[in-house]
């Protein structure tokens, strides 16, 4: 589980990470951003999490003319673990939390072996 997170940047990111018997389940909080926004790929042995939202107002009253901007970027990577189910990853945007769900794989159960020390 540590490893999983190890790689987590940036830090500002609020996230909530579960693991359970069947998968690990991770929340971001990205307030303002969409599921259209949001893009998420797995390369390498790394999930990467990138999202952007740019938003532009114009407008005029009498002689004055404004404009307003936002813009928001999210960007972090997790190191993905060898017990799981990449093709079965699955993702949704609710209320600007994403939730990220990653099965686990009972066939990659890590084996653990005690050595005797002598």
């Amino acid at each position: 589980m540590n490893k999983l997170l190890e790689n987590l940047s940036p830090s500002h990111l609020i996230r909530r990470f579960k693991e359970r018997d069947e998968s690990y389940n991770i929340q971001f909080q990205m307030p303002g951003l969409s599921k259209d926004d949001v893009k998420i790929t797995v390369e390498d042995g790394m999930l990467f999490i990138r999202g952007e939202h740019k938003d532009e107002e114009e407008g005029s009253d009498d002689d004055e003319f404004w404009s307003a901007a936002t813009y928001g970027y999210y960007n972090t990577s997790l190191m993905m673990l060898e017990d799981e189910k990449v093709e079965e990853i699955k993702a949704e945007m609710k209320d600007g939390v994403l939730h990220v769900v990653i099965p686990k794989d009972e066939t990659k159960k890590k084996q653990v072996k005690e050595v005797h020390v002598g």
